[in-house]
Order: C-alpha cells, then structure tokens, then sequence
C-alpha cells in the first residue's frame, strides 16, 4: 500500500471514528474511490484495493470489467514491481482470453505459454503478464498477474 493510500485510508477512518473530518473534496482518483465506497458501507482498505489507475499501459483488462482485486507493490527485486488485478465480466472466457492475447502481442511481449485458460507473455526481466480465466455465472473471471521494472 503506498503511502498516498495509507493516508487516505486513516483520514476516511479517523472521519467515521467521530475524528473530526473535512467537508473538503480530493481531486485523488484513489481517494474519490475510497470516499465514496466508505460512504455506501465498504471499508477503505477494500475500496482501496480495486484501484487501478497506477497499473502498467501493457495490462489488458477488457472493457465493462468489473475489477474486484486490484494489487501492486515493489516485490523484492531491485527496481521491480508487479500487481495482480482480478475482474468479472459478462463474456465468454475463450473471448476474453483472445482479447487479452491480442493486447499482449500489441504491446510487444513475446508469447511464453499458453493453454485454453491461459496466457503467458513477457519480454526478457523487463515486463512479463499472465492471464488466466474461468467460467463464472455466465461470464468469466479473469485474474491478470503483471511484472514490470521500473
């Protein structure tokens, strides 16, 4: 969790606790989320998990998603980041899998594996994707794991 959602996330808790809160808006994507979760019952560390304005421009994720799990972090190797996103969509895996295969290749990852559920792409150290997908009432869940230097 970066510090940007740590902050955000202590200032929306500290506001529910009866902490003296603001009336002042946030131009912050993620603090907007945050807010307006926590203002329907969701807490701040959830909504701030399916943010994904900071993934990676080679990170498909098919339109009309609804993204439920949203990850990154630094991962232990110098200059090295990866996330995990996971949504739910209505369409058919084989689709979503294609789609995400086309946008992979479009980006310039070189194909590594693949099966009728999964894809596996990257290029060298430097930025590596994973897709996976499943059925799932009448749609497809898909989990996307990403790796990308920095």
């Amino acid at each position: 969790m970066t510090m940007r959602h740590l902050i955000a996330s202590s200032a929306l808790l500290l506001a529910a606790c009866g902490g003296g809160g603001s009336s002042e808006t946030t131009s912050d994507p993620t603090g907007q989320n945050v807010a307006a979760a926590a203002a329907n019952g969701t807490s701040a560390a959830i909504a701030a998990a399916v943010d994904c304005s900071n993934k990676p421009d080679f990170v498909p994720v098919y339109e009309g998603a609804q993204v439920t799990t949203c990850v990154s972090s630094a991962d232990g190797t110098p200059r090295h980041v990866s996330g995990t996103i996971v949504y739910l969509v209505k369409a058919e895996p084989a689709k979503v899998l294609g789609w995400s295969r086309a946008q992979a290749n479009a980006s310039g990852l070189g194909h590594r594996l693949s099966t009728p559920t999964m894809y596996s792409a990257g290029e060298d150290s430097k930025r590596s994707l994973l897709i996976v997908v499943e059925a799932m009432n009448g749609g497809t869940r898909a989990t996307v794991n990403w790796g990308s230097g920095v």
